[in-house]
């Protein structure tokens, strides 16, 4: 008998290793987005192109431009755009110098 309760104890155990295996593994609701994607600014570019400027994070967008390099207005892009841009890679990716 003693050998049965050691059994029972011990396929207990797996039993609730592995409930929290699986509850632990269950999969987690997806994320936001890590930066803002509203639109702060819109421009023309001389091909008619709308070049958009999304409110974005520290990191890329608007938030990147006002804090590392200090623009603080929309005509600052739109006189960027205003020129042909410097690079294209033909799969939508331009760089416009400024």
């Amino acid at each position: 008998m003693r050998k049965i309760e050691v059994v029972a104890a011990a396929l207990s155990a797996v039993a609730s290793l592995s409930a929290g295996f699986a509850a632990s593994a269950a999969p987690t609701a997806a994320q936001p987005h890590p930066w803002d994607r509203r639109i702060k600014c819109q421009a023309k570019d001389p091909q008619g192109r709308k070049i958009v400027t999304r409110y974005g994070n520290a990191d890329f967008g608007w938030q990147h431009f006002t804090g590392r390099h200090n623009i603080k207005r929309c005509g600052t892009i739109a006189a960027v755009v205003k020129e042909h841009p410097e690079t294209d890679d033909h799969h939508g990716r331009l760089t416009y110098g400024g």
